[in-house]
């Protein structure tokens, strides 16, 4: 982990989002947002403007999420020499709204894509192993199912405070989706550079998801702190692990 100076240069240097990524991202954000509120145009009827509140929420709430996973994701890898950049995958956006409207809604999948990393080479000059690293491009992917899961954490804390808040309900279901779907071991996914990066950190975000999953989604206080807290002291054995180097 370089220092917080110099990671600071980096973001400060490198850290951007292309017009390659931003009109992928418009494409992800709109049919996510679709997709999630398809079934929430009115109650018991058909209702055009709760139906259109829904769907701007959704596309507000997506937008954030997208952005918060990726701008992690872009943050670490900078901070290990790489540069990370967001490649939507098309078909993967076909299937989403075929799955969509096949089940009418019930299962919204998010297949958007994930990020590509390439080699910064005088950032990694003094690096251990200086070539291109198939378990940091892992650690990249999987700071993509971290930042769901705090924005997740985030969401609920919005939903404990407001507990009939459709905007901080959807955000934590929807951001629990993001990443168990990120997880998938798909060649356009973040969840097959963990896969084939390291075996172990692959099966650990897929428990980081259900345990997350499991305390958020019971909308208890209990469920609520106890994921701030493993969050918290997870975050914290990260830095201090990481200031060894």
């Amino acid at each position: 982990m370089v220092s917080a100076k110099e990671l600071q240069s980096r973001i400060k240097d490198f850290f951007n989002f292309s017009w390659q990524e931003i009109s992928g991202l418009i494409a992800a954000v709109l049919l996510t947002g679709f997709i999630f509120s398809f079934r929430d145009w009115g109650d018991t009827s058909f209702d055009f403007i709760v139906g259109l509140y829904h769907l701007f929420a959704v596309f507000v709430i997506a937008g954030l999420s997208f952005a918060f996973r990726i701008s992690c994701q872009k943050i670490f890898a900078l901070s290990q020499g790489y540069k990370a950049e967001f490649k939507v995958w098309w078909v993967g956006l076909v299937i989403m709204i075929v799955v969509g409207f096949l089940s009418v809604g019930f299962l919204p999948l998010i297949l958007v894509g994930g990020v590509v990393t390439s080699f910064m080479v005088k950032q990694r000059l003094g690096e251990f192993r200086y070539g291109f690293s198939y378990i940091d491009n892992a650690v990249i992917s999987f700071w993509g199912v971290i930042g769901n899961m705090i924005a997740a954490i985030i969401f609920a804390v919005g939903l404990f405070a407001f507990p009939q808040s459709y905007f901080f309900s959807k955000g934590l279901i929807l951001n629990l989706m993001m990443g168990f779907c990120a997880l998938l071991p798909l060649p356009q996914l973040d969840g097959l550079k963990i896969f084939f990066g390291s075996r172990v950190l692959y099966f650990l975000a897929i428990g980081t998801v259900l345990l997350a999953s499991v305390l958020l989604l019971t909308r208890s206080k209990l469920g609520l702190i106890m994921a701030i807290v493993i969050g918290s002291i997870a975050g914290i054995v990260y830095v201090l692990k990481g200031s060894e180097k």
